[in-house]
């Protein structure tokens, strides 16, 4: 087949389509990183800062945070939103493993000491989280039981140049990938993309029982390009604007995690979770570091809540499929975090 196109589905390319929307506030001055959360709060635009924090990075925010935004991102108006996904969801998947040269998320690579967490554009979330989280964190799994790839999304805490704590409390595919590991006393590859474009990140929420690298590639309506790790063989999307391999360390449930401002709008506690240990950074020359808006006063202009409610939809609608057969409309309110209330 011809050269994949790496710019259709990256976040720079989704970005500079709402520019021109004007859905896109744009700081091009140096932005401390303390900062980044009050611009965030309840804005109903996508902001991107083009020169945050010491290292003067590019960091996108609020980018799902509406339903004209994601709807945009699948090429409809917001009213048609959930039947494009829900038509979407039956296409045939596609997936071209690219070469490590040519996959733009591998086009700069970070090892040993030089994959550093803290020099990354990550920031303070909520008044008393625990720590800088890093929320737009897509986990990629290889599941041994039946060789698919697991995508999810996580909140990745962090302990210091080369670690972080990840949340894997709930029941979820990762946590049941992880235990089994655990009782086999390997450490758990895994690899996050941080960056990707809005219709990634819903795949990544979805948890259908499929290799979710076809999800993605399904919900797109293109093949996906994917590439494998510098340091192991999972696979991820090649267009893709940073990468963060490493793995989920072999004892356990073992330390400390949160607080955390979770997205249903309140504080939760400290929990005792894994440690994720960092082997490689990876991304693109020009990328932009992403951040997932989760929790706050204004929960419907949230990431968190758009993707949830987005979700909840496609799921009561199979449910009531099933039950009811002539289904008509379903709404799961943003307003209330986009699970609880249909």
């Amino acid at each position: 087949m011809s050269r994949p196109d790496y710019d259709r589905f990256r976040l720079r390319t989704f970005l500079a389509g709402l520019a021109q929307l004007g859905e896109l506030e744009t700081h091009a001055e140096a932005f401390k990183l303390a900062d980044v959360s009050r611009v965030l709060e309840g804005n109903p635009k996508a902001v991107l800062f083009e020169r945050i924090g010491a290292e003067r990075q590019a960091l996108a925010g609020n980018v799902l945070g509406s339903r004209a935004r994601m709807a945009h991102a699948f090429g409809v108006a917001p009213h048609a939103l959930l039947a494009e996904v829900r038509r979407r969801l039956s296409n045939q998947p596609e997936i071209v493993e690219v070469a490590r040269d040519e996959a733009p998320v591998q086009h700069v690579v970070l090892t040993g000491a030089e994959a550093d967490l803290t020099a990354l554009p990550v920031h303070l979330q909520h008044g008393y989280d625990g720590a800088p989280y890093i929320s737009a964190a897509m986990d990629f799994a290889v599941d041994n039981a039946t060789g698919w790839t697991n995508v999810g999304l996580r909140r990745l805490m962090l302990r210091g140049r080369h670690e972080t704590g990840i949340d894997l409390v709930a029941p979820s595919d990762l946590r049941t990938i992880f235990l089994a590991s655990l009782d086999r006393r390997e450490p758990l590859p895994l690899s996050i993309v941080v960056g990707g474009h809005p219709i990634d990140y819903l795949a990544a929420t979805m948890r259908l029982p499929v290799d979710e690298l076809g999800l993605i590639s399904s919900l797109r309506g293109a093949p996906l390009p994917v590439v494998k790790g510098i340091t192991n063989d999972i696979r991820v999307p090649a267009d893709a604007e940073w990468v963060i391999e490493g793995t989920l360390d072999v004892h356990g449930y073992t330390e400390p995690e949160g607080p955390y401002g979770e997205f249903l709008g309140y504080y939760g506690g400290v929990k005792t979770n894994p440690v994720f240990r960092v082997t490689a950074i990876t991304r693109r020359r020009d990328a932009v570091f992403q951040t997932l808006a989760i929790s706050g006063r204004t929960m419907s202009r949230t990431d968190t809540a758009q993707l949830s409610g987005l979700r909840t939809e496609v799921l009561v609608w199979r449910a009531l499929e099933t039950a009811i057969r002539e289904p008509v409309a379903v709404c799961a309110s943003t307003a209330t975090g986009g699970v609880y209330n249909v």
